[in-house]
Parts: C-alpha cells; sequence; structure tokens
C-alpha cells in the first residue's frame, strides 16, 4: 500500500508520553484536550491535573 493511502483512513495512532514531555505540550498550547482521548482513569487524571495546571498559570499572566 502506498505511503499516502495510511493517512487518509480515521484510524487512532497509540502513542506514550512522558508525563514531563505532555505537560509541556499542553503547557505551549501545542497539544489540547479535545486532540485525545485518555486510554484509562490513571491517566484521566493525570491529564486532568495537567490540564488543571496549565491553566492556573494562564490566569496568573
Amino acid at each position: 500500500m502506498p505511503f499516502r493511502n495510511v493517512f487518509r483512513k480515521r484510524q487512532a495512532v497509540r502513542l506514550a508520553f512522558r508525563p514531563d514531555r505532555l505537560e509541556a505540550l499542553i503547557r505551549q498550547g501545542k497539544l489540547h484536550a479535545a486532540d485525545f482521548n485518555c486510554l484509562d482513569a490513571s491517566s484521566k487524571r493525570s491529564v486532568w491535573s495537567m490540564l488543571l495546571s496549565a491553566a492556573a498559570r494562564r490566569t496568573e499572566m
């Protein structure tokens, strides 16, 4: 199958990020909560905490 056809299908890509890198991407506005889904409750709690922290930092500025 040609490489360009791979991206035409709507499939999920499973990735893993180090928590500090994920937090940096969220803080920098490069990754938004609407862009991904958490696959388990523990990850969801961690991401929720990161989002709250990023939002708090924005309101302090």
